[in-house]
């Protein structure tokens, strides 16, 4: 088919803001864009059942592709519903150990859990292992990978000695649910791009000027928050040099503030924030006029009564 002949129907107009258009189109994500058009034609208001019926899709894929939208700055927190309550399921001791037993796969996560782990799991943790594999629906190949990456990033921070806990492996495991890692490549491709971040992280740090010491969980955040948004080292470091001029120290809200702005305004190089956030240039001072003939008489009889003192 020659694609040339090809163009779109004439249907009712529906209005895209054109900075909205940018950012699905940079993004290049298929699922927001679907539902932002969804969106922009019900009114922009997210009814998740409603929306999960008429696009035919889980209310789970709903909720998750909002926090996306979200990220991009074309949902707020206001239009789109909260998750629902991030708790695993009770699962009976006699119940866990019939299902347990008939899956070979769940076996197998058992055995590498507790050799990554070098203990026995207790009750309390199979029931959590097992939620994450049965109601996350995570498989078992990549818990594996979930699991191999917590413990490196628990004893990297804490070291050897400290009990890693199912807590932090819950969390982490949601942290995939929600961005849709369910496969062994996904889990792969995200921990290289971890591996990416990490040092990208400690470039900011040091553009910045935090060194010394770990980043804390809220300054982590606001890092990871401005990657998302596109920025780099060197963008960050004006956003800290105009933070620490203006209130005489690294104040993050600020400077999340002045970041932000820039992403608003399309400005993610240090070309383009030069060139379109410059401050206005103040008026210039009006040339002085030239002086008059009378002016310049009194100056010369001025400058002879002095000679002759």
């Amino acid at each position: 088919m020659d694609d040339a002949k090809l163009k779109l129907n004439s249907p009712r107009l529906l209005a895209v803001p054109q900075q909205a258009a940018d950012r699905l189109l940079e993004a290049g994500d298929g699922e927001c864009a679907l539902l932002y058009l969804y969106l922009v034609k019900n009114g922009g208001v997210l009814d998740t059942e409603r929306a999960a019926k008429e696009m035919r899709l889980a209310p789970r894929a709903i909720q998750i592709t909002a926090l996306r939208l979200e990220r991009l700055g074309l949902l707020s927190a206001g239009e789109r519903e909260p998750l629902p309550s991030r708790e695993l399921p009770e699962y009976r001791a006699a119940d866990l150990v019939r299902r347990s037993q008939a899956d070979p796969a769940f076996q197998a996560l058992v055995e590498e859990t507790q050799r990554i782990l070098g203990r026995v799991l207790s009750s309390s943790d199979l029931k959590k292992l097992f939620g994450i594999y049965d109601d996350l629906s995570l498989p078992a190949e990549v818990i594996m990978l979930l699991i191999h990456h917590c413990k490196e990033e628990y004893e990297e921070r804490y070291g050897a000695a400290r009990h890693l806990g199912f807590a932090v492996i819950e969390k982490e495991a949601y942290s995939w649910f929600d961005r849709e890692i369910m496969t062994y490549e996904q889990a792969e491709s995200w921990l290289a791009e971890l591996a990416r971040r990490k040092g990208l992280i400690y470039e900011i740090q040091r553009a910045i000027g935090i060194r010394g010491r770990e980043l804390t969980a809220s300054e982590r955040r606001y890092i990871d928050g401005w990657i998302e948004l596109g920025f780099g080292p060197e963008e960050l470091a004006i956003a800290a040099d105009r933070t620490v001029t203006n209130t005489g120290s690294l104040k993050w809200k600020y400077m999340d503030s002045i970041v932000r702005s820039w992403h608003s305004k399309g400005l993610h190089t240090v070309q383009a924030i030069e060139q379109g956030d410059r401050k206005p240039a103040r008026d210039a001072a009006p040339a002085s006029s030239a002086p008059d003939a009378g002016e310049l008489e009194r100056m010369k009889k001025l400058r002879e009564r002095m000679k002759n003192r």
